[in-house]
C-alpha cells in the first residue's frame, strides 16, 4: 500500500489556536509517502530514513517506545513501514502529523486515533490542527472543537524558507514558553491580536502589513529566533508578505511571492538559506 499526505503551513494563527481561536492554515505540494508492505517475521519495522529505524518484535513487547505505542493504538499486525518525507523532520511543516494520518488511513483508523498518534511525538495533546488539515486538504479554518471549513482564499506562490534552526525542546517547548507569557506578560493580549488579524486575512486576503504584523506578533511571544528574524527583514526589505509559521523556536518562514518572477527573485536574495517552492494541495492524504 501507498500512501501520500501533504505537509501543512499555518498562514495565520500560532498558538492562538491552543487558546480557543481560529487559525487559517492549507496544505501544500511536498508530502509524506508511506510504503506498508506485510511481514514475514513477528514483527513491526519502521524505515524514515536516517531520522527513525526500529524494529518492534511482537512476540515480547514489553517496551514503551513510540512505534510501540503507535502499533497498540492501531492494532498493527506484522509490517514494514517505510517513510520518505519531503520537507524535515522538526520543521514545523506537519511531518510527523502527516505520518500519524497516513498510518492511520492504512490501517482503517480514525482522525481520532491519528491524533492520539501525533501526540505520542510532541508528548502532549496538540490542538488537532496538523492532523485535521493534511487529512482534508486545501485551505482551511480550524477551531478546536469545531468542524474543519474549507475556504478560497487566492494563494498561487509560496516560497519556503528554512531557519537551518531546529526546536530543542520540541513543540512543547514553545507551546510551554507562550503558556508562561500569558501567564506572566502580556501574553493573552498578544494572541487576542493574532486572532483578530487571523480573522481579518480570512476576510481580505493576504494582506501585505497583516502578515507582517502577524510575525511580530508572534516574535513578541519569544518563539522567533534570530535566523527567522533575518529571514523576514530581507522579505519585508524586498516588499513581500512573509512570516514564520508553526509553532516557532526554528523551522520554516513562509512568503508570498506575486509571481514565479519574484519568487526566483528572493530564492537568491536567500541565498544563505534552503528554500522550497510550493503550492496548495487540495486532496488532502490519499492512497495511490
Amino acid at each position: 500500500m501507498f500512501i501520500r499526505v501533504p505537509a501543512k503551513i499555518i498562514i495565520s494563527g500560532e498558538h492562538s489556536v491552543v487558546y480557543g481561536h481560529r487559525a487559517l492554515c492549507a496544505t501544500i505540494n511536498k508530502y509524506t509517502k508511506l510504503k506498508i508492505y506485510s511481514n514475514k517475521t513477528n514483527s513491526i519495522e519502521i524505515r524514515w530514513g536516517n531520522d527513525w529505524h526500529e524494529v518492534l518484535d511482537l512476540n515480547q513487547i514489553n517496551t514503551n517506545s513510540q512505534l510501540a505505542q503507535v502499533a497498540h493504538i492501531l492494532n498493527i499486525k506484522p509490517s514494514i513501514i517505510e517513510v520518505e518525507s519531503e520537507v524535515p523532520i522538526s520543521s514545523g511543516l506537519g511531518s510527523s502529523a502527516s505520518f500519524a494520518v497516513g498510518l492511520s488511513k492504512a490501517m482503517n483508523g480514525s482522525i481520532e486515533k491519528a491524533i492520539e498518534i501525533e501526540n505520542i511525538f510532541h508528548g502532549k495533546r496538540g490542538s488537532g490542527l496538523d492532523v485535521q488539515v493534511t487529512h482534508h486538504g486545501g485551505i482551511c479554518i480550524f477551531q478546536i472543537g469545531k468542524p474543519i471549513q474549507q475556504v478560497n482564499i487566492p494563494i498561487q506562490y509560496i516560497l519556503l524558507i528554512d531557519s537551518g534552526d531546529r526546536k530543542q525542546q520540541g513543540t512543547e517547548g514553545s507551546i510551554s514558553k507562550v503558556k508562561n507569557s500569558v501567564e506572566q506578560k502580556d501574553g493573552k493580549q498578544i494572541l487576542n491580536r493574532i486572532s483578530e488579524v487571523t480573522e481579518q486575512i480570512i476576510r481580505e486576503g493576504l494582506v501585505k502589513e497583516l502578515i507582517y504584523e502577524n510575525h511580530d506578533l508572534l516574535n513578541r511571544l519569544g518563539i522567533c529566533t534570530d535566523r527567522i528574524n533575518d529571514i523576514i527583514r530581507i522579505c519585508k526589505n524586498e516588499n513581500i508578505p512573509a512570516k514564520m509559521t508553526g509553532a516557532g523556536d526554528g523551522g520554516f518562514c513562509i512568503a508570498f511571492p506575486k509571481d514565479e518572477q519574484q519568487s526566483d527573485f528572493l530564492a537568491q536574495k536567500l541565498q544563505n538559506y534552503k528554500t522550497l517552492k510550493a503550492s496548495i494541495d487540495k486532496e488532502g492524504c490519499k492512497i495511490i
